[in-house]
């Protein structure tokens, strides 16, 4: 008779045990997904504050904020002398119409993989319009439908959240609609 009271008496030390583990767990799993979401939502504020990532399209912009002439090129192109000298400011700025290579799904549920040279980011409608081999070939791609983006001239990853975010804070900045 002794024998079956130690062997429930182990038997409710190991339930005990393993549900302490498993609490242990889950305390553990809840504490890094905090603390994953508080970076993702204090870098999604610097954002919508105006801070462009690094990981995104970008272009060097005048001290106007305007693409006009001579104030627009890609980031990695030589700055003219002028800028050099502290005539001109240049700050970075998020690339509204990058070439990109996407991963998406179309609309017959199939992973299509292409470059798409942005041609307009509709924030309303939540899309990407795109053409991909000649100006001819336009696309709309939901944002919900793409599954991956990298920069086509390095490719870097980036997040096409986080792109959406900065290109409606720097329309906001420049008094575009967004």
């Amino acid at each position: 008779m002794g024998s079956d009271l130690e062997k429930w008496q182990v038997a409710a030390a190991m339930t005990v045990g393993s549900l302490l583990i498993l609490w242990l767990f889950f305390f553990v799993w809840n504490r890094v997904a905090a603390r994953r979401r508080s970076q993702y939502l204090i870098a999604a504020a610097r954002v919508r504050s105006g801070y462009v990532p690094g990981g995104l399209p970008t272009v060097r912009g005048g001290a106007t904020g305007s693409t006009g002439m001579g104030e627009l090129g890609p980031a990695s192109a030589p700055q003219p002398l002028a800028a050099n000298e502290g005539e001109f400011v240049f700050e970075k700025m998020v690339d509204e119409q990058p070439l990109i290579r996407l991963r998406y799904i179309d609309a017959l549920s199939r992973k299509v993989d292409e470059e798409l040279q942005v041609e307009h980011l509709d924030l309303q409608k939540r899309l990407v319009v795109g053409f991909s081999d000649h100006p001819g070939d336009t696309r709309r791609i939901p944002l919900r439908n793409i599954v991956g983006a990298r920069i086509a001239e390095t490719g870097q990853r980036f997040d096409i959240d986080t792109w959406v975010d900065a290109v409606r804070v720097a329309r906001r900045r420049r008094g575009q609609k967004a």
